[in-house]
């Protein structure tokens, strides 16, 4: 196949496109900053767009034995009023979200691309890549100063995420934005009374905001469910949370949630256990560059208001597998790969503008300061809880499945296969 293709970053796009590739026959090498790959971070939610990828992989089995069920997003104010209600069931009956812990992803991602052939290298920081005329060459810095070549590639991707140096090399017009909202969380043991198969979230306005979510359980604790816990806050106002001390804010938490956080506040002794969480908006006028293409949070980062950020990973490996297609069987040499990116930007180009421009709608509506977007925010939710089209258009952004507002239908072909795949695993 002539020249190996190089990825950049081993999360959830990284890994996803690496076993892709690995697939269509094509020689893949991985690089990684981190030393050493460990089943670490955060507890995310896979949507059906993401879940439907995962079958496509062949790796929902082994996901959905260690994740958890999630039927519905339920949120309330601190009143108790019904805020936001949404149910899978109202998209497709019987479907579902799946909290699982982001080490659990990542494990079975990185054996599969192992099993597929992929070379993953780790402890390799990339700090330059050069275009030339039939390839792209990567370059390392050395300790004692100068740049060491790592090789010759037939293409580069890059999926090293929000904050990758990289991406400002491509000659293509971007912005990345970080948000001055972030959130602190941590995964603790299930409490048996508050299970409920559900993501919960109470608000207080648009400035507070607390979450559970179940989670499911690790490799290395099988036995062991887990619930994810995580509290809004302004990124600036951090060192002030750490000084106020953990009663302070669990006093703030019992008085927003009541007694379903009692169990999991009575885990947390050391501010140690809250990890804090910044996310940014990323935008790219174009996701390729000749021979180097962008994807995931390096692309196209943004709020995790509406969780997608692990199923948009997911969706954009799949959608560059598609854009190849029939391309492996050609001589690497012969391939236009400005041409196939394109293609992949052309597919990718709706589903992500929606999303986007959905999540910066919304992350005001949950957090800001702003009293007159928190009632503006209520009266639309109740509204669209109470009218079919509403609903609808909720819980199929929710799933992964619009490709703009006044349509849905992104993705049909992986949504389809993970109905399929959904009714079999039942």
């Amino acid at each position: 196949m002539g020249l190996p293709i190089a990825i950049v970053g081993a999360g959830t796009a990284g890994l996803a496109s690496a076993i892709f590739l690995a697939r269509q026959g094509y020689a893949v090498r991985l690089l990684e900053r981190v030393e050493q790959l460990q089943p670490v971070g955060a507890g995310i939610l896979l949507q059906p767009s993401g879940l439907a990828v995962l079958q496509r992989l062949g790796l929902l089995a082994e996901c959905t034995a260690l994740g958890a069920p999630v039927s519905r997003l339920c949120g309330t104010s601190c009143q108790g009023r019904v805020i936001l209600d949404t149910r899978y069931h109202d998209w497709q009956p019987g479907s579902f979200g799946l909290g699982i812990h982001r080490g659990v992803l990542m494990t079975a991602l990185l054996n599969a691309a192992q099993r597929n052939g992929v070379q993953v290298e780790t402890g390799v920081a990339v700090s330059r890549f050069e275009q030339a005329s039939g390839h792209v060459r990567l370059l390392q810095e050395q300790a004692g100063g100068g740049e060491q070549p790592l090789g010759d590639f037939a293409a580069l991707i890059l999926a090293d995420g929000t904050r990758s140096t990289l991406r400002a090399q491509m000659q293509v017009r971007q912005w990345s934005r970080p948000y001055p909202w972030g959130a602190l969380w941590s995964m603790l043991p299930t409490s048996p009374a508050t299970e409920s198969g559900e993501l919960r979230q109470w608000y207080r306005g648009c400035r507070e905001m607390f979450g559970l979510m179940p989670t499911g359980c690790t490799h290395q604790a099988r036995e062991t469910s887990l619930t994810s816990l995580f509290w809004s806050l302004p990124l600036s106002e951090h060192d002030a949370w750490r000084k106020n001390g953990l009663e302070a804010w669990k006093t703030r938490v019992r008085n927003l949630a009541g007694e379903a956080s009692e169990a999991y506040l009575q885990q947390i002794d050391d501010p140690a256990q809250l990890t804090l969480a910044a996310y940014a908006d990323v935008r790219m006028q174009r996701w390729n560059d000749g021979r180097v293409l962008a994807i995931g949070d390096c692309a196209h980062a943004m709020s995790p208001q509406l969780g997608q950020g692990a199923n948009m990973a997911l969706v954009d490996a799949a959608a560059l597998a598609d854009a190849l297609g029939n391309a492996g069987d050609e001589h690497q040499h012969t391939l236009d790969w400005n041409a196939i990116f394109t293609r992949y930007g052309d597919t990718r180009r709706d589903h992500l503008r929606y999303y986007r421009q959905a999540s910066r709608l919304l992350t005001p509506l949950f957090q800001s300061n702003s009293n007159a977007l928190a009632v503006l925010r209520d009266i639309a939710l109740m509204l669209a809880r109470h009218n079919r089209f509403g609903r609808q258009h909720a819980v199929s952004t929710l799933v992964g499945a619009r490709g703009g507002w006044l349509w849905s239908g992104a993705q049909k072909r992986e949504l389809h296969a993970w109905k399929g795949e959904r009714e079999a695993w039942e």
